[in-house]
């Protein structure tokens, strides 16, 4: 959590638009951060494109995992997922101040086993 939290810079903004969920600072995206990692252990996101142009950088990305623990609205299934995704960031002195993520929230669902394959 706190080396992931050094790439951010102190007044960041996460935005996970697939959630609805936007976390500003610091300390609330390191709150996130330690409730996602408990839940999903073993999770994995490996970057399959980039492209970065002065202060902005896009991605695409598969995020892999097994759902173990429990997070708000969606108890721990004990099941794997594997989703793609991308993330559009402004960069600020090397950090990321700002980042929106967009990924495929109804592939991860249904793969959980929590809504109609």
């Amino acid at each position: 959590v706190e080396k992931m939290a050094s790439y951010f810079t102190d007044d960041c903004v996460y935005e996970n638009l697939a959630r609805g969920q936007v976390y500003r600072g610091k300390d609330e995206l390191k709150a996130w951060a330690k409730m996602s990692f408990q839940a999903i252990p073993d999770f994995k996101l490996e970057v399959t494109s980039l492209f970065v142009s002065g202060n902005w950088l896009s991605c695409e990305w598969v995020m892999t995992g097994t759902h173990t623990g429990d997070t708000p609205g969606l108890p721990a299934t004990g099941k794997g997922f594997s989703v793609r995704g991308s993330a559009i960031v402004e960069l600020a002195n090397g950090k990321i101040k700002r980042e929106a993520i967009y990924w495929d929230l109804a592939t991860f669902l249904r793969q959980l086993g929590v809504t109609p394959q």
